[in-house]
C-alpha cells in the first residue's frame, strides 16, 4: 500500500467495518478462532490485490460486505480442499478464556450448540465480535431489519433452549 494510491484510505474502512464480522462469519463455518482471524486478514489481501475485480464503488459498504463474504468462502473452501477433506470441525475453543467455570455457563453453551447454524452464525457474528447489524446486512446480503428479525429469534430460542435445561435441572435462573 503507497500514499498515492487513492483507494489505500478503503482499504483501511474495509477492515474497520469487517474485520470482526469476518472472522465471526468464518468461524460459524467451522475455522477455529485463531484460523478465522488468519483468513479474514487473507480475504483482505485478496480484495485488495483483486479490487479491479470490484464492480461496486469502493465505499458501497453492502456492495463490499458481499464481495467480501464471497472471497471468504473460496479461500475457506481452499483451506477444506488443502487438507483433504469436506468441512472443517466446528471450533470448539472458547471466543475468549472462561473466567471461572459456572454451571449456567455449560447450561448455555448446550443450548447455543443446539441452535440451528444460522442461529449460531448471526449471535456468533454480532455478540462474540461486536459486530453492528448493518455489518452484519452487509456479509449476509439481508437488510438490517432482517439481521434485527433473526436476531430476535436467535435470542429467543436460545433462551427457550437454556430455560428448559435449567428447569430440568432445577437450578436458580
Amino acid at each position: 500500500m503507497t500514499e498515492s494510491d487513492p483507494l489505500a484510505p478503503e482499504l483501511e474502512r474495509w477492515i474497520a467495518e469487517f474485520r470482526g464480522p469476518l472472522v465471526g462469519w468464518l468461524a460459524s463455518r467451522g475455522a477455529s478462532w485463531r484460523e478465522a482471524e488468519d483468513l479474514a486478514m487473507d480475504v483482505f489481501a485478496e480484495a485488495w490485490l483483486g479490487r479491479e475485480r470490484l464492480r461496486a464503488m469502493p465505499a458501497d459498504l453492502p456492495a463490499i460486505g458481499g464481495w467480501l463474504r464471497g472471497i471468504a468462502l473460496h479461500l475457506l473452501l481452499a483451506v477444506r480442499r488443502r487438507r483433504g477433506r469436506d468441512a472443517l470441525p466446528l471450533a470448539e475453543e472458547p471466543a475468549a478464556p472462561a473466567p471461572t467455570e459456572d454451571e449456567r455457563r455449560d447450561v448455555l453453551r448446550a443450548a447455543f450448540a443446539r441452535l440451528p447454524a444460522d442461529m449460531q452464525e448471526i449471535l456468533r457474528m454480532h455478540y462474540l465480535e461486536a459486530t453492528t447489524a448493518p455489518q452484519v446486512a452487509a456479509l449476509l446480503g439481508i437488510t438490517r431489519k432482517a439481521v434485527e428479525g433473526r436476531l430476535y429469534q436467535a435470542r429467543r430460542v436460545l433462551r427457550e433452549h437454556a430455560e428448559r435445561a435449567l428447569r430440568a435441572e432445577g437450578a436458580p435462573r
